[in-house]
């Protein structure tokens, strides 16, 4: 009886690991690139989608949850979705590929697309913490430009 306990509590534990095992980014270009058809594919379906949340660096985790914590369940500082660079969505002519910096602990990944008729190109910025890929910032440099980082911390 007692091994078959065991054998049963080594399964539970064995499940509960796979199950809530943290988003992996092998390669940060091919990340960037799924998201985004995510939302294009979303977008078909006419569905949301929410992109993983464990896949920041410390320094933006912690601004996404002071600036979550400021806004008591309201709109807080980041009113849009950064990905797209909008609130809404129609995407299309979608290019991501590899930027400057790239190196073994940083890599820079430029998307550029058509959301709902406006051209992007959005640079998100990926720092290897601990042997993981995380998103570190996010920038978006078409009229009017913005930091990811900058608008979390409600710099105006």
């Amino acid at each position: 009886m007692k091994a078959w306990m065991s054998a049963v509590i080594a399964l539970l534990f064995c499940g509960a690991l796979t199950v809530s095992g943290a988003t992996r980014i092998d390669d940060p270009v091919v990340f960037v690139r799924d998201v985004l058809q995510h939302f294009i594919d979303a977008q078909s379906r006419k569905q949301t989608y929410k992109p993983p949340e464990d896949i920041y660096t410390a320094e933006l985790s912690k601004l996404f949850r002071d600036d979550k914590k400021r806004s008591h369940g309201e709109v807080g500082c980041l009113e849009f979705v950064f990905w797209v660079n909008g609130q809404d969505w129609t995407i299309s002519k979608l290019d991501v590929s590899a930027g400057e910096p790239s190196n073994q602990s940083r890599k820079m990944v430029i998307a550029k697309f058509d959301n709902l008729g406006t051209q992007q190109e959005i640079h998100f910025a990926f720092r290897k913490v601990a042997g993981r890929w995380l998103l570190d910032d996010v920038k978006s440099l078409k009229e009017p430009g913005w930091t990811l980082s900058k608008i979390l911390s409600c710099a105006p």
